[in-house]
């Protein structure tokens, strides 16, 4: 018997610890039901995370090690799932080893997140869907701290979806991790790796991936990290960091104290035989746009070290070498690649030095230098030489959009500070032949380009440049000083000093400005120059001869004279126009116009066409500022004098009006031998005063008034002779309310209202029977001491509104629209008064161009 109680014990032994997992497993069912273990885990979670969370179940399981699961998590974004979910995962597990804690540890075996995908947003302002998803009081409650090892932490077929609102971007690939982490008091230890796959980038307004590029979907982006952070002296250690694609690798190490907007570094970052392909493809992920599309082959080292901090006067200091060796870039659409590019970067604390750029670019030969110093007050010297190929680097070297072709032979040297562009010295010179741009805002491609620049110190001399654009072309000889000032902001430094000559067979401004709205910018020059077109056209306008003096100040063009030939005759004038305020050009143009055919220039401008004969000469001053319609009517003035010789006028609106309401058809036209029509733009009307001429229908007055709104306000006061009321049979004009006087002379005055297309006539009858009594031409005396107090009215509220109007307030319409005001006005008198209907003015259109 006492043989057999040895086996008794050992299945008692066995039996226990079966026990203890049974009463264990009875206990997890009893006190963690599925119900409480869902109540608490969404207690937890809605802690933890200031967002709507949700998920399908949690369980607790006990047998060692301890896991807790989370099935279908998903986490709301900002506004709710209705918004859709920032965060979501098939399934969270974490094992948790519970006898670590008797050493007062936290161990995590395991935590595993299958399948989870991650929206980010960042928005305009900088801010993102990420903000405040952790509330600001969650910290942990009170007591003893305990040390935490996370062994395994695993990512599974994750995806991540990046939107960046400020450059329109969504970014969108698949992310693999694997990370260990451990604390000890104050210190944390990490390493892990991180890989990215199926990179794919494009558009915000992509819902699909086959909307994306994908040709960066292939490459395979590893991250290894190896570190660590302590907490008592903030600091981050990086034992490694990097970043390997390929062949290619860039490691980085070194410590970053206090991170955060007053960070230390010391930071070391070292590459040997990186492929300049695989560079290139990280480029294109950052979408530098200079580089973009660009392929390319050839090696790179570098060792460089970086140092300093982010805090006021702190600074930072970049030290070490950067090599390209037997590079070869091409960008899309080039006709050639650009071969052979070696350089050596030396960079020292204040300096950086390229000493020998070799390259070769369509078969010619280029070598260039470059030496920057005191990035304090930077300054840059450099040297380039070689025959360059523009369409071979088109894209680094033409402003985005534009295509550039030709070549330039360039023999160039340059010193100087960078904060007075005036003041940097250049010299040799550079050769343009065949050169052509297309793109760059100008309406048409420039071809042609030729000519030779030649630099001395802070001089260059333009010799022969020529240039096309469609059947224009242009010649220009220069001198300027300080050219580089030419490229500055008037006022933020002294301008350049130029002097040119400018002359063209044939020229056509809208072959070569481009379409902007608002005033034109003029460079940062003082200067002066002289222009001969031997014939300009611009819409409408055809003239030749063309012969003007023009001087130049920061802002403003003043042309000391002018002249051409045109419509049978010559114009002659001056102009002034200040663009200093952008916003309120200001502008004064005067010109006279002599023996120019009526029915030329007319027909030219206005639809007056056959409708005004004879010879007409013409003096304007006109004068502004602004380009609103509000500053054209409140500041746009007008001061000329039309005189027509030996000419005919009508029919008309206004004159088949008179005829029909006098009952006189012969009214309708009028023979002319000499007019002369004062002229005056104020206050957004067209005003005429004191107007009169003879011919064989007697003497006729007038003074009125047309509207930029095309409506008419004038008096018409008429004499007829004896032998024209006998030859015009005017019986029905006196039984219409005409009245003759006692010398038999026909008297007709009227009022003359409404719009232009169809204006009423009216009888003054108290004029008529004043000038019966001897006091000549009241209705036009009347008209005109009217007209002029309605100025002086407008005049004082329009100051009034001034002192109201601030000065963003006003809207820069396209420079066309001052040069269609002008025009409409003075067109529609010729309509209203003498031609025919006037069409309904509209208001300048700022989107014009």
């Amino acid at each position: 018997m006492s043989a057999r109680r040895p086996s008794v014990r050992w299945w008692w032994w066995l039996l226990v610890p079966v026990v203890l997992v049974g009463v264990a497993w009875a206990a997890l069912a009893v006190l963690l039901p599925p119900a409480r273990v869902r109540a608490i885990a969404e207690r937890e979670l809605s802690r933890r995370v200031a967002r709507e969370v949700r998920f399908a179940s949690a369980s607790v399981g006990l047998f060692p090690p301890v896991r807790v699961t989370v099935r279908a998590l998903e986490v709301a974004e900002p506004g709710g799932f209705d918004a859709g979910a920032l965060f979501a995962c098939e399934a969270l597990r974490l094992d948790l080893d519970p006898w670590a804690l008797w050493s007062r540890r936290v161990r995590v075996q395991r935590l595993h997140v299958d399948a989870p995908t991650l929206h980010v947003a960042v928005r305009a302002d900088g801010s993102s869907n990420l903000d405040g998803l952790v509330p600001a009081d969650t910290a942990a409650a009170p007591g003893p701290a305990l040390d935490l090892e996370v062994r395994e932490f695993r990512v599974r077929e994750g995806r991540v979806l990046v939107d960046h609102v400020p450059s329109g971007r969504r970014v969108l690939a698949t992310v693999g991790a694997r990370a260990s982490l451990a604390t000890r008091g104050d210190r944390v230890d990490t390493e892990g790796r991180t890989e990215v796959t199926g990179l794919a980038v494009g558009p915000l307004t992509a819902v699909r991936r086959a909307e994306l590029d994908t040709s960066l979907a292939a490459l395979r982006w590893v991250l290894d990290h190896r570190g660590a952070w302590d907490g008592s002296r903030q600091r981050l250690a990086l034992a490694t960091l990097a970043l390997r694609t390929g062949s290619a690798s860039i490691g980085c190490s070194g410590v970053v104290d206090e991170p955060g907007p007053r960070a230390r570094f010391d930071l070391r970052a070292r590459a040997d035989g990186v492929d300049l392909a695989q560079v290139l493809s990280w480029i294109a992920v950052a979408d530098a746009p200079a580089l973009r599309g660009v392929t390319g082959r050839g090696s790179l080292v570098c060792d460089l070290v970086l140092r300093g901090g982010l805090a006021p006067r702190a600074g930072t200091r970049l030290t070490g070498t950067l090599e390209v060796r037997d590079a070869a870039l091409r960008w899309p659409g080039a006709p050639a690649e650009v071969s052979d590019v070696s350089f050596a970067a030396v960079f020292r604390p204040d300096s950086l030095e390229v000493a020998d750029l070799r390259a070769t670019v369509a078969g010619q030969s280029l070598r260039a230098g470059l030496l920057a110093w005191s990035f304090a007050d930077p300054r840059l010297a450099f040297a380039v030489r070689g025959d360059l190929d523009l369409a071979a680097v088109g894209p680094l070297v033409a402003p985005p959009g534009a295509r550039v072709g030709g070549r330039v032979a360039l023999d160039l040297r340059g010193r100087g500070p960078l904060a007075d562009p005036g003041a940097f010295a250049l010299s040799g010179e550079a050769t343009l032949r065949g050169v052509s741009v297309e793109g760059a805002g100008t309406p048409r491609p420039v071809t042609d380009v030729n000519g030779r620049l030649a630099f001395s110190a802070t001089r260059v001399e333009v010799r022969d440049l020529q240039a096309s654009a469609g059947s224009s072309s242009v010649r220009l000889d220069a001198r300027v000083d300080r050219p580089l000032a030419l490229l500055a902001t008037p006022g933020a430094t002294a301008p350049a000093l130029v002097s040119f000559d400018l002359g063209s067979p044939s020229f056509e401004p809208a072959a070569w400005l481009p379409a902007t709205s608002g005033a034109p910018a003029l460079p940062n020059a003082r200067g002066s120059g002289r222009v001969a077109i031997a014939r300009l056209r611009q819409d409408r306008l055809d003239v030749s001869d063309v012969r003007a003096e023009v001087r130049l100040e920061p802002g403003v063009c003043e042309v000391a004279s002018f002249a051409c030939a045109g419509y049978g005759g010559t114009v002659r004038g001056d102009a002034r126009f200040d663009l200093r305020d952008a916003a309120r050009p200001g502008y004064r143009v005067r010109a006279r116009v002599d023996e120019v055919r009526a029915d030329s220039l007319l027909g030219a401008w206005t639809p007056l066409d056959g409708l005004v004969r004879g010879t007409l000469g013409t003096t304007l001053d006109l004068s502004g500022e602004g380009l609103s319609s509000d500053d054209l009517k409140r500041t746009l003035t007008l001061v000329g004098l039309a005189a027509l010789r030996e000419g005919r006028i009508g029919p008309g609106p206004t004159l088949d009006a008179i005829a029909s309401f006098v009952r006189l058809p012969s009214l309708r036209q009028l023979d002319v031998a000499r007019l002369e029509l004062p002229l005056r733009i104020e206050h957004g009307r067209v005003t005429s005063d004191g107007v009169t001429w003879t011919g064989g229908t007697g003497e006729w007055r007038f003074a009125g008034a047309v509207g930029f709104d095309g409506v008419l306000d004038g008096a018409v006061s008429v004499t007829l002779p004896p032998s024209a009321v006998a030859a015009l049979e005017a019986r029905s004009a006196v039984a219409a309310g005409a009245l003759t006087d006692a010398q038999g002379r026909l008297l007709l005055d009227l009022r003359v209202s409404g719009p232009a297309r169809s204006p009423r006539v009216t009888w003054d009858t108290e004029a008529m029977r004043a000038r019966l009594a001897g006091r000549a031409a009241q209705g036009i005396a009347e008209q005109r001491a009217r007209l002029e107090a309605e100025a002086r009215a407008a005049a004082a509220a329009a100051a009034q509104r001034a002192l109201g109007t601030k000065p963003d307030s006003v809207a820069v319409p396209s420079v066309g629209a001052l040069r269609d005001t002008v025009r409409a006005a003075a067109r529609d008198l010729w309509r209203g008064w003498l031609g025919r209907p006037a069409r309904t003015p509209v208001p300048p259109d700022s989107t014009r161009h």
